[in-house]
């Protein structure tokens, strides 16, 4: 088995089949496996087996993130290379074959590409991109060497994995499976071109609870991987108010070499980023405080 592609899916009745439609168009010709890993028990799991009787399912017991739902794709995968794609995303033709070419080059233990958007007219959804993928962005850059890659658009090799697995959780597990890869040795690529486009979440008020929740992920994962940033925001919570100042005008800078359009969308929704950013800012800050008060009590 040349590859195995593992898809988490929690809750994507409405968009699996079109993601899996593209993902079959990508691996027309070679010889893959689609492993998808279903724990909500909202009828995709059916649907897959009605659809496409050759995908496997996997419906685990209970309730996975999606870092656990990756790892229980792996412990099943037959594949000499693993990608990676959400429930929610849809994969261009020619996503496997330049996966692939990523991941055989020498030392390279994970690759990966960018995320587009596939809802544009989701107002809200749009704000939530901005502000989660500000990172991976597509573009016509160049491939290079990263610290980390999307786990929704991404392929590792086996052995550069093997002992390693996801963290149980489903914001930034990424993130951390990558410090672990590139601390064993291996080189990760990125390639911005390669875009996978994303159903964006909807409605204001799930905006707003997911920039929380960003903050708070955020925060955990910082302090896991140090340095004197984290440090510094661990002695001066408020400091925090001062991320978005930064990396506002960082996204609209990143956005200047995004698809068309892209940008100009960011300009008109820029008050509902700042307002979500800010949200965002404020429980990282609340995060932050809470790690520093049960540290003094635990001393």
């Amino acid at each position: 088995m040349e590859v195995s592609v593992v898809v988490p899916a929690f809750q994507g009745r409405a968009t699996i089949v079109e993601c899996l439609e593209s993902v079959l168009r990508a691996v027309a010709g070679r010889s893959c496996e689609i492993i998808v890993v279903e724990s909500s028990r909202d009828g995709a799991a059916d649907l897959v087996r009605a659809r496409f009787p050759g995908v496997r399912v996997i419906e685990p017991a209970g309730r996975l993130s999606a870092g656990a739902a990756r790892n229980e794709g792996f412990r099943h995968a037959r594949g000499r290379l693993l990608l990676c794609v959400d429930q929610d995303c849809l994969v261009p033709r020619d996503w496997i074959s330049r996966m692939v070419e990523l991941l055989e080059r020498d030392r390279v233990g994970a690759a990966g590409g960018s995320i587009g958007v596939a809802n544009p007219r989701n107002l809200a959804g749009l704000c939530v991109y901005f502000l989660e993928f500000f990172t991976h962005f597509p573009s016509r850059g160049s491939i290079r060497e990263d610290n980390y890659l999307i786990g929704a658009n991404s392929g590792w090799r086996p052995e550069a994995i093997r002992g390693l697995a996801f963290p149980d959780r489903t914001l930034g597990e990424d993130l951390l499976a990558c410090a672990s890869v590139r601390a064993n040795g291996f080189r990760i690529l990125y390639d911005p071109s390669l875009a996978v486009l994303h159903h964006n979440r909807s409605g204001w008020c799930e905006f707003l609870r997911y920039c929380r929740a960003m903050g708070v992920a955020a925060a955990d994962v910082q302090t896991r991987l140090g340095g004197r940033a984290i440090k510094a925001l661990h002695c001066i919570p408020a400091m925090s108010y001062g991320i978005p100042f930064l990396l506002l005008p960082r996204i609209g800078w990143k956005l200047l070499g995004a698809p068309r359009g892209y940008l100009a969308t960011y300009i008109a929704l820029f008050p509902c980023c700042v307002v979500g950013h800010f949200a965002w800012a404020d429980a990282f800050r609340r995060a932050l405080r809470q790690r520093r008060t049960s540290a003094s009590a635990v001393s």
